[in-house]
């Protein structure tokens, strides 16, 4: 298997780059209906797959679960969600064959291994689906022809997709329809219908393609997110215990700092986050802010660079081929600071 975005022409990269349309409302009036009476089968229940196929149920849709036999046999903790949450629980051969919708909610790393065990059990012109299109991607997976392959990738974690359904919502989402797998033209359908059973459509639907949600979601999620937020955290922590600062208050000062500014970011953007702050503070935080953007800026654009690439993906499945050495390496050195 090849890299799909390094096969793709220059136009062709640029228009899968730039897809991202805001859908409006409207366009959900039929919600999750186009999969009513059709059975759905999650492969995988950890916090997407037990959270999505719970609101999914609630919208009125046929789920089930589909586990590896040992995982049934030893009742792991995927079995135990799924049976305690009242769902039908099987194995691939006994679920696959009659499922209209096959989705795929295990870890990256256990995608190749769950598309070669249930692609020879999907029943001709069904879908199958991911909420993250890595293994579509970065790995090059090559699904058969017959099948409509479909995203729906909610943009938080599973607690807070089943939160915010709860309490009448959702979160906002993004979703997509694999243009070499969409044989029957149903693929939008298909698309659509799951993010209104998971609540997304109350939230806000971006429609776009494989290509930029992955590429995308690592430069989001590692650099800008957690890449930044563990050096800063770290700095600032060290500084402050070097300084004489207890080691428990530093950590707390933290902590409840991010809490209370992200949360304030993601009620109301950039202004009600600088609110948060005295007007001397606002002042000093945009004059440091425009240094570190001086400084970290060229960090930011090599790193997307090597994501654009592929060398980024290529590193990690290398990492995965040699049992996550370099990634156990790095949970033993950042275990060593206190925080």
């Amino acid at each position: 298997m090849a890299n799909y975005f390094n096969t793709l022409n220059l136009r062709q990269k640029l228009d899968q780059l730039g897809r991202c349309r805001f859908m409006d409302r409207e366009e959900f009036a039929d919600e999750a209906n186009f999969l009513k009476g059709k059975k759905i089968v999650i492969v995988g229940c950890g916090a997407q797959g037990l959270n999505q196929g719970l609101n999914m149920r609630d919208s009125g849709l046929d789920i089930s679960y589909a586990l590896r036999p040992e995982a049934i046999a030893e009742k792991r903790a995927s079995f135990q969600r799924a049976t305690e949450n009242g769902f039908k629980v099987g194995t691939y051969e006994e679920l696959i064959p009659t499922a209209d919708l096959v989705v795929n909610l295990t870890p990256d790393k256990q995608h190749s291994k769950v598309v070669a065990d249930v692609m020879p059990l999907m029943k001709k012109d069904s879908a199958f689906g991911y909420s993250h299109g890595f293994n579509i991607v970065e790995v090059g997976e090559e699904i058969r022809k017959d099948i409509t392959v479909v995203m729906v990738a909610p943009k938080c974690p599973g607690t807070e997709v089943r939160e915010e359904y709860k309490r009448g919502f959702g979160v906002p989402t993004l979703i997509a329809v694999h243009p070499e797998n969409d044989p029957k033209g149903e693929g939008m359908a298909i698309a659509k219908a799951w993010a209104a059973a998971t609540g997304g459509h109350k939230a806000g639907v971006l429609e776009s393609s494989f290509v930029a949600e992955v590429k995308s979601d690592l430069m989001g999620e590692q650099t800008i997110l957690c890449g930044m937020l563990q050096a800063g955290s770290i700095v600032c922590y060290d500084k402050l215990v070097a300084d004489g600062k207890d080691p428990a208050y530093a950590g707390k000062l933290i902590q409840y700092g991010w809490e209370t500014i992200t949360e304030a970011l993601k009620q109301g953007g950039i202004t009600l986050m600088m609110d948060r702050l005295s007007n001397s503070a606002k002042l000093r935080a945009f004059e440091l802010a425009e240094q570190i953007k001086e400084s970290l800026g060229f960090l930011y654009y090599k790193h997307m660079d090597d994501i654009i690439s592929g060398h980024f993906s290529a590193t990690m499945m290398a990492d995965w081929a040699n049992g996550d050495k370099d990634l156990f390496a790095w949970r033993e050195a950042t275990g060593k600071n206190s925080l």
